[in-house]
């Protein structure tokens, strides 16, 4: 057998109300139906309903108030005879033979059934529970009376707009106040719908102001959650960017010379076994040469270490010309050894690593000349090749050039690649040399 429990619960869910509130209104339309039992039964000493009575129009009978009784001598006069006690009159009848007052019954349960759809339909739910009260103006009682304030209070907190629900607050305590003559608590008539309605709607929007400031705390903590992942996940595609500028500068210079050297060392091997061993020592070297500046990337990724040496600079050229040239490439190079900071010295090595990567892929065998120098407040890095002598290499992927327009870009530089006007290619970089 089916609880009643799940009954409800089955039912709330088939209203599209909660639980909670459908069984609140079922206990108070209970509760209800029970007083109205009570009251409009036999017995004087029955539970009395709020007090709404208009004179004249009221449903309800009045009962005679009860007579004071007088006194009773504790003994009869000399020459009296004993008169018999006088009690209060017995209470009347009910016109209707004390049956259950339909009115009654009605408000409370239009009452209580408005509560279960306080949050569904909170300003609804108050315009019937009150409404049912207006037109039948008799018979609220306590547990009417007490779902009249909770559908109150919910079309306040539960309602679109917080304005318009005290509009409606106030019109009804106009209105009740228009109506009725008494009224519980007692107070004059005019003023206990204020007292209780208002201080209901007040503590609602109380609380709703509370819950809404909960809610935009909620969600400000949620926007800047969001806003400090994306930082972070902008810092760590920046972090990935510049790990892939120094990767493709390392591997890309010394894996050239590498390719380049094996080719050439496989077609003199028979012939000239001498040159083919040179060509594998220039292997040798430039695999070292890599190792030791993957190395040196992946320490700069790892903790503090003492161990870790400094970034290359223009100090290291002739050993990257020496490179070069020892894979087949005929590199001149002239500069006028000028000091500049060290992020444009780091800047200009790769511009002529990049530059004479190129140079070997594209070009293997070209003439390639490097220049750098001073002009003016900036340093002018210019790789140049011939036209290709040899086979070119298969076409890049183009990170080189934009991983240098990148470099250049925080220093404030330019960078230049394009044909040449003898049909080779040129690479030039402007660096302002204070940045």
């Amino acid at each position: 057998m089916v609880g009643v429990p799940t009954v409800l619960r089955r039912l709330a869910a088939r209203l599209g109300v909660p639980a909670a509130d459908l069984a609140l209104a079922v206990a108070l339309v209970l509760a209800g139906f029970g007083w109205a039992v009570t009251v409009s039964g036999e017995g004087g000493d029955a539970p009395a309903p709020v007090r709404l009575d208009i004179p004249g129009v009221s449903r309800m009978e009045e009962r005679p108030a009860i007579p004071d009784i007088p006194p009773v001598p504790d003994r009869p006069r000399v020459g009296e005879e004993p008169r018999a006690p006088i009690g209060p009159p017995l209470l009347p009848e009910r016109a209707d033979g004390g049956g259950l007052d339909d009115g009654m019954l009605l408000v409370n349960l239009i009452a209580g059934a408005a509560v279960a759809v306080r949050r569904r339909w909170p300003m609804r739910a108050f315009a019937v529970a009150v409404g049912g009260v207006f037109v039948l103006q008799d018979g609220l009682l306590w547990p009417g009376f007490l779902a009249v304030l909770i559908c109150a209070y919910s079309a306040v907190a539960y309602g679109r707009s917080v304005r318009r629900a005290g509009v409606l607050l106030a019109v009804a305590a106009v209105i009740s106040a228009s109506l009725f003559s008494q009224s519980i608590p007692q107070m004059p008539g005019w003023a206990s719908p204020f007292a209780v309605l208002l201080p209901a709607g007040l503590f609602a929007a109380a609380l709703r102001s509370a819950r809404e400031r909960a809610d935009a705390a909620a969600r400000r903590a949620a926007a800047l959650e969001q806003e400090q992942a994306a930082t972070a996940r902008a810092a760590m595609a920046e972090e990935r960017a510049r790990i892939a500028r120094e990767l493709h500068d390392v591997v890309s210079h010394h894996v050239s010379v590498m390719v380049v050297q094996a080719g050439a060392a496989g077609k003199v091997i028979d012939q000239r076994p001498d040159l083919a061993a040179g060509a594998l020592s220039a292997i040798e070297d430039s695999g070292r040469a890599a190792m030791a500046e993957l190395r040196h990337l992946l320490g700069l990724m790892a903790p503090a270490d003492d161990r870790l040496h400094p970034q290359p600079g223009l100090r290291e050229l002739d050993t990257l010309v020496d490179a070069v040239r020892a894979a087949g490439q005929p590199v001149t190079l002239r500069h006028d050894g000028a000091d500049v900071p060290e992020g444009v010295d780091l800047t200009a090595y790769r511009v002529v690593q990049e530059g004479l990567t190129n140079a070997l892929r594209h070009a293997p065998g070209a003439a390639t000349a490097v220049h750098i120098r001073r002009d003016g407040a900036d340093l002018l890095v210019e790789v140049s090749n011939e036209a290709a002598a040899g086979e070119p290499g298969g076409p890049g992927a183009g990170r080189g050039l934009l991983g240098l327009r990148e470099r250049l870009r925080l220093h404030d530089g330019t960078l230049h690649a394009g044909a040449a006007p003898d049909g080779g290619f040129l690479l030039t970089a402007r660096i302002p040399a204070a940045s």
